[in-house]
């Protein structure tokens, strides 16, 4: 693809990245098992040029706008090893959650790109639907834009769950996309 955006989990070791595809043009979103140790320049996701950041606005030329936001929670944390394969700082704080949904607010976007999904969505696309989940901040913090009466986007398009699925609630479009999924947006939607 000319554009990519990676919507999270994008591994531990960013050397691919780095030596393959122009940071102008493929970009990635954190996701919950990607590296935030500081200090590691050559793991580091958040030190990598392709990263987003925490959330925001990505032009893509001849597309448009996507409102993006990194992040989710690992419901396997407990078996997981601290700076081996999992990170505490995997989610935003509470302020930069709530400085993301008014940010969300004030730019209404008709494209979404996240990790995780609305806490409202969670088992509609979980693998998991026989286990039950206590919804993560971000996922909260998600349910929130969702929730805003004045704007609903057109699609809506995640990973955290890493299956295959669309699911449309009302206006909006869900795609959840399963590992090494894509989806190919040819035109401005």
């Amino acid at each position: 693809a000319e554009y990519s955006i990676q919507v999270g989990d994008c591994g531990f070791n960013y050397d691919y990245l780095r030596k393959t595809l122009k940071p102008t043009r493929h970009r990635i979103i954190g996701g919950n098992h990607d590296n935030y140790t500081e200090g590691e320049p050559d793991n580091f996701v958040l030190q990598s040029a392709h990263f987003l950041g925490d959330y925001g606005m990505y032009k893509v030329p001849n597309f448009g706008d996507i409102f993006f936001m990194r992040g989710g929670f690992s419901i396997d944390a407990d078996v997981r090893t601290p700076g081996l394969d999992w990170w505490d700082k995997e989610q935003l704080s509470h302020e930069k959650l709530l400085a993301a949904v008014e940010f969300y607010k004030k730019k209404k976007p008709d494209f979404v790109i996240t990790h995780e999904c609305p806490t409202s969505l969670i088992y509609e696309f979980t693998s998991r639907p026989d286990r039950r989940f206590s919804p993560s901040r971000t996922a909260e913090a998600l349910e929130a834009m969702l929730d805003y009466e004045d704007h609903k986007p057109k699609r809506w398009v995640f990973g955290h769950h890493h299956i295959s699925k669309i699911l449309t609630v009302g206006p909006t479009v869900f795609q959840c996309l399963a590992e090494l999924e894509f989806v190919d947006f040819s035109a401005k939607i």
